[in-house]
Formats: C-alpha cells, structure tokens, sequence
C-alpha cells in the first residue's frame, strides 16, 4: 500500500530542535522540568522550562494561544496589542488584587499584634525591664541623622561662600545677599539643568515612539504618548473597541501606549498522557499535586486511571506513536483521538487522525465494554469526508486488551504496560480506478 507524503508547509522560519527534550547539563546532571497538578492534567509554570518542553518535542499547549505560548510576548519590537476593554479589565483586576492584599496584610498584623501583646504580658523579664529604662541605644540613629544633616549645611555653607566670591569679583555686594538666597540660586540652577535634560530625553524617546508607529501609517496627532519610557518588554499597544466591519476603523483610530501593570502570565498546558510520557517514559519531569507533594510514577499513574477512565488505552496509543517518531497532538478538532504531526505541527500538516478501537488479546475482536466509540456507517462516512478535504488519512489504532490484564483500568498497574501492543489498521476509500491501475501494475509485474 502506497503511503501519502506528508505535507510541508511553506515559509518555515522555525529551526528544528531536538525531538525529545532530554538534554545533559554541564555537570553531567539529568534536567528535569516541574509541572503542577491539574484537573486535565498538568501545567508548567517557569518560562525556561515551557520554552524548552515545547520547542523540544512539541509537548504541551498554550493556556492563551493556539500552540506556543506566545501570549503578551514583543514580535518584531511591536508590544502586544489589546482593546480598550481589556485594559480597563485588568486595571479591576489590579485594583481587586490591592484591595485583597491590603486586607490580607491588615489581618497579619492584627494577628501578629496580639501575639505581642500576650507575649509582653506574660514573658516579661527583669532584661527587658532594663532595656525599657535604658533606651540609650534608641538614641543612636537620631545622633547620627544630626550629624548628616550638619555636613550637609556645612556643604551648603560652602557652597554660599563661592558664589560669593563670585560675586564680589562681578562688582556686587555679598554682605547684602543672604545664605537662603545663595541656595535659591542654587537650587534654581540645579532645576534648570534637570529640566532641559529632561526635555532632550523627551524629544529623543517621542521621535524614536513616532518612527515606532511609522508602519501603522499614522499621523502624529493620532498617537497619544502617555510614559517616556521606550522599553516595549513592559508596555502594551491599545487600541479602541471596534466590534463592526463596516465602520471606518483605521482612519480614526487613535492607539496609545501604557504601561503593563497587572502582566498576565501563560502557561503550558499538558495533556494526562502527555504529563505521563514525560514522568515515566523519559523521566524528565517532576509532578506536584494539588497539596505540593512530589508525586512518583505509581501515585500519578493511579490518579490518572480514576480522572479518566480511558486513560490506560490512549496512553499505550501515544506511547507506541512517540517511540516512532511522531509528535502526537489531541485530535478532538478532527473527531478524532490522536493527530500525527511529522517533527511538529510548524513544519508539516498533520498526517493520520488516529481513531483508538480495543480489542480483545485472545480473539481479536473489538471489546464494547472498553470501547471508546461507537462507530457506524454513517460516522465513518462523515470522517472519511473529513479526512478528505482536511487532506489527511484515517488510522485505526487497535489495542491488543491482553487476557493476564484485568478488565478495569482502576485496578490496573504501570508494569502490565509491558503486555499491551498495538497494531495500525489504514481506513481508505475504495476507489475503483484505483484498484483497476493497481491491478495493471501487478500484472505488468508477473
């Protein structure tokens, strides 16, 4: 049977990595990555670390994007773009945070003033009854504020006397001028400065934000600048609220740039047999539960087995796909279980919508009881339709359910992996003329 080729996709400005992520330290040390709990399975948190799961292997999805967790993030030094509504929703965020923080922090000192006041009451000894007599060493930082504010005089003082001698040379009378008015002149000086590099730095950063906009086209009374300060990393692009396709939104759009005070951070969502093939199948990865206690492979696994009830079998499927080289993808958008990706779904379409049936190890016939779908004609009509204008193909996934095995995954343990294997069934239309060329090359053949 003559296999498609799988479908590149064109202007790949991506480098392919590694296929798994298993990479040796300096030191010659195993990298694991730590994912938490979660109800569909886990999650991970550090930016390195999602990163490197997913650019090494393609494990994982975006909590806020589509697949690689490119949310908030600068794309060609243009910061991220929101709607106005967004950004008064995360200014309620902020303030909501604030407030429960500071309600938090009223209620820990409250808590940790009463402990000091019992503490007081009942363990005061004759030492503290000293020190309260004695409060010389609560003098001390007074003393030396003194001192600091008398030098500081002292520079002024001799600072006056300059310009004094200033302006005896000039011709005018210092004894008529007083020491305040010296360090008027001072500070109005200092004022001076400060404002006229303030104002070089403003005019630099407001030309650097305006060639920043040049590519929108717009003109600069359209552009509201709100902070000089030119760094995109904590800065956001919004623009105003436009749910219609008919108003003449471009021309009299006004975008502005603010500062990112409430960031929303993304993290990278992993699937329960995702989570699993990192923990036990390359032991890369450490697993945190909901009470923060590191899980080990038996723990997960039993909490896998009672959360999903089909997880046993659509493990043993991404298991056998992963060890042949495929990056495994959920296929629910395709009414399947399984899409297979050649190197990633960056680099080529998906190939197989992989459909997982159970069978029985002895007889080779489809177990109802474990069984995932309940296939008819009809469904399979509508898939291979599917299939078709999606350009991909229909691959039957049979699970081999081997007899030593009990029949409920609840009970099941992780060394009966072993006995379970998996062979490939082609789901494919017939095609008369096909199978007529067919026919024709097999007696050229003979």
């Amino acid at each position: 049977m003559n296999l498609q080729e799988p479908k590149k996709k064109r202007h790949i400005k991506l480098k392919e990595q590694l296929p798994l992520p298993i990479v040796l330290g300096n030191k010659n040390e195993w990298i694991t990555y730590t994912a938490h709990l979660t109800d569909l399975g886990s999650c991970i948190i550090d930016p390195s670390e999602i990163v490197a799961v997913h650019s090494m292997g393609y494990f994982g999805k975006g909590s806020l994007s589509r697949g690689f967790p490119s949310f908030g993030k600068t794309r060609y030094g243009v910061p991220p773009v929101i709607r106005n509504r967004q950004w008064l929703r995360r200014q309620e965020w902020l303030k909501q945070f604030n407030e429960l923080s500071m309600e938090a922090n009223s209620k820990r000192t409250n808590l940790e003033e009463s402990k000091c006041e019992l503490s007081s009451s009942k363990n005061l000894d004759e030492d503290d009854i000293k020190s309260l007599k004695n409060p010389a060493k609560e003098n001390i930082p007074d003393i030396i504020e003194i001192d600091t504010n008398s030098v500081s005089l002292n520079e002024k003082h001799k600072e006056s006397q300059q310009i004094d001698k200033r302006l005896e040379v000039n011709g005018t009378n210092s004894s008529s001028m007083k020491e305040d008015d010296s360090l008027i002149i001072i500070e109005n000086k200092f004022n001076k400065q400060c404002k006229n590099t303030d104002n070089n730095q403003r005019k630099s950063m407001e030309s650097e934000e305006r060639n920043f906009f040049a590519d929108f086209n717009l003109k600069e009374n359209d552009v509201c600048f709100t902070d000089n300060n030119t760094d995109v990393q904590n800065k956001l692009l919004v623009l105003p609220d436009s749910d219609s396709e008919t108003e003449n939104y471009l021309r009299e759009i006004k975008p502005k740039i603010e500062c990112e005070s409430f960031p929303i951070q993304e993290t990278l969502h992993l699937t329960f047999e995702e989570t699993f093939f990192l923990l036990y199948g390359l032991g890369c990865l450490n697993l945190i539960d909901f009470d923060g206690n590191l899980l080990d492979i038996d723990s997960a696994w039993h909490i896998f087995c009672k959360t999903d009830k089909n997880f046993v079998s659509k493990y043993v499927v991404y298991h056998y796909f992963r060890s042949k080289g495929w990056v495994v993808k959920p296929g629910l958008k395709y009414g399947g279980d399984f899409l297979l990706y050649k190197q990633g779904p960056p680099f080529y379409h998906a190939s197989y919508i992989v459909i997982i049936d159970i069978l029985d190890g002895d007889t080779l016939v489809t177990d109802q009881s474990k069984c995932m779908h309940k296939l008819t004609w009809n469904s399979l009509l509508g898939l291979e339709r599917l299939s078709e204008t999606a350009a991909k193909e229909i691959l039957f996934a049979q699970v081999l359910w081997p007899s030593s095995a009990l029949h409920t995954s609840n009970t099941l343990s992780v060394d009966s992996l072993s006995e379970f294997s998996v062979k490939e069934l082609l789901w494919r239309r017939w095609n008369p003329k096909r199978n007529k060329d067919l026919e024709e090359e097999d007696d050229d053949s003979s």
